[in-house]
């Protein structure tokens, strides 16, 4: 017979080993920092109601443009037939391919996107999505893999006209150079993550937050001609991996008119990062100006936004719309095992009460996705069938 504390002693151990592999509510294949236990995001969203909201996404538009989100749209080359850019992607799905070429903020700085027509389109009103492939590799045949060739074929199978975009300075834009407000130019020869640090080093003095244009302003662009093209259709759905994730959670921050979006393996908030294998790096991942947080009570985890946007107020604008627009949606995937970036349980310190903050302030729906079915970092079948393919319902 065990005694009261032997009893009390053997289910403290239980609940220890269920909290450890997760067998309770609150599933944790790890502990958390102690620290990050009951974690408030308070000090984090500085909005309580849809007109703050806006005030918010005002504020982080004008840090970038000054006069607001730019109208300007890209030059359009089209009807081009197989370009290799898209060579992976399965050529009885394709109509057509029109060339979107943005040259961001008339800054002689060029971004390439590809727009691929269905030959099976909607058959009411277009759908419309944008796949943001992030740092791929150089070769044609890997610029779209890891799930974002997967993910644009089934777009593409729905009837949707599918714009295909790259960060700066990788995969097929190749352009680094350009002529600042100012008049002087600027050359980056390096390429990816590298060079986009070295573009920070080279012209963030001179821009401050404008820098953010040239990952954002392609998105913004494309957006702008979709929809002059199609100011009928019936919505405009975003995915990305990666630096594709990141974009989309900015894109869909500062621009309500990205309907449903879903950024895979793309962000975490910055308290979070040292807790998330990985998480570091990137200039513009981390740009304080912005994205700056502080430790407010010296206990080592940073607990209050200090720059213009945090990442969870970045996080839940891509949920909320305006007042007089319909509702939105975004899924944040996380690839619980990632071998990348992003990964493991520390999600869990803010995505309920995300989620609930976005649910009261209304016209908007914001929540998480774990993935479990994979170690990589992509956008897994598992994905596509069970979070890209019930999103497509929104938008018809």
């Amino acid at each position: 017979m065990f005694s009261n504390t032997a009893v009390r002693l053997i289910v403290v151990g239980l609940l220890k080993l269920m909290f450890l592999f997760g067998f309770s509510g609150n599933l944790r294949s790890q502990e958390f920092d102690p620290r990050l236990v009951n974690y408030d995001i308070s000090g984090q969203i500085r909005f309580q109601s849809s007109v703050q909201a806006e005030e918010r996404r005002e504020e982080l538009v004008r840090f970038i443009w000054s006069d607001g989100l730019p109208a300007a749209r890209p030059v359009v080359a089209e009807n081009l037939t197989a370009p290799e850019e898209l060579v992976v992607i399965k050529p009885n799905l394709i109509s057509r391919v029109d060339v979107y070429t943005a040259n961001v903020s008339a800054m002689d700085f060029h971004s390439l996107s590809y727009v691929a027509y269905p030959v099976a389109p909607a058959p009411t009103r277009p759908r419309l999505a944008i796949v943001h492939a992030g740092h791929m590799p150089e070769d044609k045949e890997r610029f779209l893999e890891a799930g974002l060739k997967e993910s644009i074929e089934r777009l593409l199978e729905n009837g949707f006209i599918v714009a295909v975009i790259q960060m700066p300075m990788v995969a097929w834009n190749k352009d680094g150079s350009g002529i600042l407000p100012n008049g002087q130019p600027f050359q980056i020869d390096a390429r990816g993550t590298t060079g986009h640090d070295k573009l920070f080093e080279a012209v963030e003095p001179n821009l401050g937050g404008r820098i953010m244009a040239f990952f954002l302003e392609p998105v913004v662009q494309v957006t702008n001609e979709l929809i002059m093209r199609h100011p009928n259709n019936s919505g405009l759905l975003m995915v990305g991996l990666s630096g594709g994730g990141w974009t989309t959670h900015f894109s869909a921050a500062i621009d309500p008119r990205i309907t449903c979006s879903i950024p895979v393996a793309g962000a975490l908030p910055m308290y979070a990062r040292p807790h998330s294998k990985g998480s570091k790096g990137d200039a513009e991942q981390n740009y304080p100006a912005i994205l700056g947080e502080e430790d407010t009570d010296n206990d080592g985890i940073l607990d209050r936004a200090t720059g213009v946007c945090s990442w969870l107020e970045i996080f839940a604008l891509g949920a909320l719309a305006p007042v007089g627009q319909r509702a939105r949606q975004q899924t944040q995937v996380i690839n619980f095992d990632d071998s990348c970036c992003f990964n493991g349980p520390v999600y869990q310190t803010y995505c309920d009460q995300l989620a609930k903050r976005v649910t009261e302030i209304g016209n908007g729906n914001w929540q998480v996705f774990v993935d479990r079915s994979h170690s990589d970092h992509v956008i897994s079948a598992k994905v596509l069938d069970e979070v890209l393919m019930p999103m497509l319902n929104q938008i018809r």
